[in-house]
C-alpha cells in the first residue's frame, strides 16, 4: 500500500554514540539522520516539495524562513548569489529557522529529502535539527566545511520527520551552525512517496558529511598499583648540547638577544639536572623530573633532597593507589608524558584526585605556611629567563621579578593536560609557550597581579563572573593557533566565539571536595580535530561535562574564512602541504636573529601529552592523579 504524505512509514535509523558539547567552535554530534554522499540517487518517486531562495526578499514556495531570538539573519550577496547569513546574538549558537507549509506536510511521520546550498567558508560544521517523531529537535549528522569559498550543496535524509511546528517560532526545522554561523542561498525539501520499503537516498551535489564519531578501544591503562622506580634512574646534568630548539630553550639565543652577556653569566652559575623513568606496561609512560641548583651534585647524598621534585605512588584513603606529583621548589619541574609519540587518532584521559598549586583555601591564599601555594621565606624569581636586561643581575638573583608577589608576573600553575609537539621535559616557561598545541590548565595569579578582564563562565546562566570572585582554582581550556603557535584562544560555554587575550575560565573546581569527588580530564584527536573535555562537580553549576572541539584548520576567534591552524597540528608529514611555513625574527637590546622554516612542507610534529608542572622557573605544589588511559580507534 502506498503511504500518503501525511502517514509515511517511519524508518528506523542507526544511532551512534552521542557527544554533547557545551559551546565550541565546532560541534560534534552523532544522530539518527545523516548527511548524504553526493553519488546517491533517488530510488523512490518524489512527492510534494517546498523551496526557498534567500536574499533581501526571500522567494518562498511552501517554505518560509523565520527570524527568532537565537536565529537572526541578514541578507548578503556572496559569490554572485543572493543569500542570508546568520547573525550572532546573545545565544552562543547561531541558527536559521524554517517552517514547512502545512499543505505540504504537517504532523505526520514523513520520509523527506532536504537539500541546502551553502557557502563553503571557514572550517566549522553545521547540521540540521528537525521536528521528528521522537523529538522537536531531532538531529542530522554534520557537514564539514573546507574553506574553499565556493557554493556547495549538501543533502540530508530525514527519515522520521513529524513537521508539527514545534520548534521556536513554530518552525519545523533549523540549521544549527555553532558559533561560526552559516550562509545559505537556497533550501529545498522533498517529501518522498515511498512505496517499496527501501529507505530513499537524498541526492546532493557536493556534501561534506561529518565522519562517524570515533569508537574507542583501550590500549593502555595505568592504575599506579606498582611503584614508579625513579630512584633507579640517574640524575643527569643537562649541558644543553641537544636543545629542542635554539630559540627559547633554556639556553636559547632569544635571551642573549634580550639580555646580552648577563644571560651567559647567569647560566654559568646554575646547573640543571634531569631524571627520566619509564613505567607502565611496555614502558608507555615516562616520569620526567628536573631540578636546578647553583653548582654541586644531585645524588642520594645531596643535602637538599627534600626540595627535589618527585613522582611517587602512594595509597590515598578513599581513593586507593595514586601517583603523587610533587614540586616543592619553584626551580623544579615534574611531569608525566607518553614515552613514544601518540598515534594519529587517540583519546588520553585521567582522574585528578587532589590539587594544591595555589588558589584559595578557606577563603585565604595564606595556608600551611604558604602563599598562593608557594612556601614563604626565600626569594623566588623568574631568574634568569626574563625579557629586560634591567630585570637580571647575576650577582643578585633576588633582584629579578618574584613569582610569588610581583604585580606583573606572579602566579602559580598546573597543567591538567596539554599536547606538545616534542617529547617534553620540564623547561622554562617561554619554551613551553612556543610548543603547545592545546591545553587545559590552572593559572592562579597572585592578588598583586592585574587581573582586569579575567572571568569565569557559569554555564547554567550563560553569564560570566569576575575571576577575583572565584577560588582562583579554575579550568582554562585553550587552543594555540597560527603559524608560530603564540596566539591562544580560550573556549567557554558563555562566549559566543573562542576568545583571544586575557584568561577566560571555563569552570571552577572545588578542591575541598577532593578526593571524595574527583575530576576527569581528557583530550581527543580525531578526524574532526582536537577535543578538550573535563567532567566533575563544579562550583555554581554542579555535575557537568564540558567538551570543546576545534578543527585543525578553522576560523580564529570567529573570523570567518580566516583558516587559522592549530600550531604544528600535523603528526604525519602527508597531512600538511607547507602552507603555514614562515620565518621568525627576534629582536632585542643586543641584536636580532631570524629562524627560517618554522613549519616547512614534509615536516611532522607528533603529539605528546603532559600532566604536571612543567616550568622550571615558576610553580610549586602537589597533585595526585590516577587511571591514565590511552584509547585508540576501533578498527
Amino acid at each position: 500500500m502506498r503511504a500518503t504524505t501525511r502517514n509515511h512509514r517511519r524508518r528506523s535509523a542507526v544511532t551512534a554514540l552521542s557527544v554533547v558539547t557545551l559551546g565550541a567552535s565546532l560541534l560534534l554530534a552523532a544522530t539518527p539522520a545523516a548527511a548524504i554522499p553526493a553519488a546517491a540517487t533517488s530510488a523512490a518517486a518524489d512527492g510534494p516539495s517546498a523551496s526557498i531562495i534567500l536574499g533581501e526578499v526571500n522567494e518562498e514556495n511552501g517554505l518560509r524562513q523565520i527570524e527568532e531570538g537565537d536565529g537572526t539573519t541578514a541578507p548578503v550577496t556572496v559569490g554572485g548569489r543572493s543569500a542570508r547569513k546568520t547573525v550572532q546574538t546573545s545565544a552562543p549558537a547561531q541558527h536559521m529557522y524554517f517552517q514547512v507549509d502545512d499543505a505540504v506536510a504537517f504532523d505526520g511521520a514523513f520520509v523527506a529529502c532536504l537539500q541546502v546550498e551553502y557557502f563553503d567558508e571557514g572550517g566549522a560544521t553545521f547540521r540540521v535539527q528537525y521536528d521528528s517523531t521522537s523529538s522537536a529537535y531531532g538531529s542530522t549528522g554534520s557537514v564539514n566545511r573546507t574553506g574553499s569559498n565556493t557554493w556547495k550543496t549538501a543533502g540530508f535524509e530525514l527519515m522520521d520527520a513529524r513537521f508539527a511546528n514545534r520548534e521556536n517560532g513554530g518552525a519545523d526545522f533549523r540549521v544549527e551552525a555553532g558559533t561560526a554561523g552559516v550562509t545559505f542561498h537556497s533550501v529545498k525539501l522533498t517529501i518522498i512517496q515511498d512505496d517499496d520499503g527501501v529507505t530513499p537516498p537524498c541526492a546532493a551535489a557536493d556534501p561534506e558529511p561529518e565522519p562517524v564519531p570515533t569508537r574507542w578501544r583501550l590500549k593502555y591503562d595505568e592504575p599506579f598499583e606498582k611503584r614508579i622506580r625513579t630512584e633507579a634512574s640517574p640524575w643527569v646534568l643537562d649541558d644543553y648540547s641537544e636543545p629542542v630548539d635554539d630559540f627559547n630553550d633554556d639556553n636559547g639565543d632569544l635571551y642573549r638577544l634580550q639580555l646580552g652577556p648577563k644571560f651567559d653569566a647567569a647560566m654559568a652559575t646554575m646547573r640543571t639536572y634531569r631524571q627520566e623513568t619509564k613505567f607502565g606496561r611496555d614502558g608507555w609512560l615516562t616520569a620526567s623530573l628536573s631540578t636546578r641548583e647553583s653548582g654541586g651534585r644531585v645524588d642520594d647524598s645531596y643535602t637538599d633532597a627534600a626540595e627535589r621534585p618527585s613522582i611517587k605512588t602512594e595509597k590515598l584513603e578513599t581513593a586507593g593507589a595514586v601517583a603523587k606529583i610533587t614540586v616543592p621548589h619553584y626551580t623544579g619541574g615534574a611531569i608525566i608524558r607518553n614515552t613514544e609519540p601518540l598515534p594519529k587518532y587517540y583519546r588520553i584521559e585521567y582522574d585528578l584526585k587532589t590539587l594544591d598549586f595555589g588558589g584559595l583555601r578557606n577563603g585565604s591564599l595564606f595556608y600551611d605556611g604558604k602563599y598562593n601555594g608557594y612556601t614563604l621565606g626565600e626569594c623566588k624569581t623568574f631568574y634568569p629567563w626574563v625579557g629586560d636586561p634591567n630585570d637580571i643581575d647575576p650577582a643578585d638573583p633576588c633582584a629579578t621579578r618574584s613569582v610569588r608577589e610581583d604585580s606583573n608576573e606572579a602566579y602559580n600553575a598546573f597543567h591538567f593536560m596539554s599536547i606538545l609537539d616534542f617529547p617534553a621535559m620540564p623547561r622554562n616557561l617561554a619554551m613551553y609557550h612556543w610548543h603547545r598545541k592545546v591545553l587545559m590548565d590552572q593559572f592562579s595569579p597572585a592578588p598583586s597581579r592585574n587581573t582586569d578582564g579575567y572571568d569565569v563562565c557559569n554555564s547554567l546562566t550563560g553569564e560570566k563572573y569576575p575571576w577575583d570572585q572565584s577560588n582562583r582554582t579554575t579550568v582554562n581550556m585553550l587552543y594555540f593557533t597560527g603559524s608560530l603557535g603564540q596566539s591562544q584562544t580560550f573556549v567557554t560555554s558563555c562566549d559566543r566565539r573562542p576568545v583571544s587575550g586575557v584568561q577566560k575560565s571555563a569552570v571552577e573546581l572545588q578542591p575541598e571536595l577532593m578526593p571524595h569527588k574527583d575530576y576527569a580530564f581528557a583530550i581527543e584527536r580525531t578526524e574532526a580535530g582536537y577535543t578538550l573535555e573535563v567532567s566533575g562537580v563544579f562550583k555554581n553549576v554542579g555535575k557537568q561535562t564540558y567538551r570543546f572541539t576545534r578543527g585543525f584548520i578553522d576560523d580564529d576567534a570567529g573570523v570567518v574564512g580566516a583558516n587559522v591552524p592549530i600550531f604544528h597540528y600535523n603528526v604525519d608529514a602527508e597531512e600538511y602541504d607547507g602552507q603555514f611555513n614562515t620565518s621568525h625574527t627576534a629582536r632585542g637590546a643586543f641584536g636580532s636573529k631570524t629562524w627560517d622554516n618554522q613549519w616547512p612542507a614534509g615536516s611532522a610534529y607528533p603529539d605528546y601529552f603532559v600532566i604536571g608542572e612543567p616550568y622550571t622557573n615558576v610553580g610549586e605544589g602537589q597533585a595526585r592523579i590516577d587511571n591514565i588511559r590511552l584509547y585508540v580507534p576501533k578498527k
